[in-house]
């Protein structure tokens, strides 16, 4: 499956309602939260995501060599994602040393933690 446009967590009310509302998660190198959409805000009814990089992290080339790669591990998995969650991953300075099957595993766990994979019957 494709990451699409409309999966992209863009404005700040979006990432502020994760930030208020959503499950919250430590992964160590990375903080997740999930939050599960109602009402009229489901639509698009897709999965989102969201990856914050501040500068701590590391250089441009760096910061975006990690959401590239949080992106790729969400495209992966999002069929075993509710379709009516956002997530927001905040990336730390210390994820640009862990390898990508590392971040992968750290990112399915929490995916369980949070309560963002779909059930048995969904």
């Amino acid at each position: 499956m494709r990451f699409r446009s409309h999966q992209h967590l863009r404005r700040n009310r979006d990432f502020q309602a994760v930030r208020a509302e959503g499950r919250r998660v430590q992964c160590g190198v990375f903080l997740f939260r999930a939050f599960l959409r109602t009402g009229d805000d489901v639509f698009p009814s897709a999965p989102r995501l969201g990856v914050i990089t501040s500068r701590r992290v590391g250089p441009a080339v760096v910061r975006n060599l990690l959401r590239r790669r949080m992106r790729e591990i969400f495209r992966a998995h999002q069929a075993t994602l509710r379709p009516d969650v956002d997530i927001v991953v905040v990336m730390r300075a210390g994820a640009a040393r862990l390898p990508y099957s590392e971040l992968e595993q750290r990112l399915l766990q929490a995916f369980q933690k949070s309560g963002a994979q779909r059930g048995i019957d969904g």
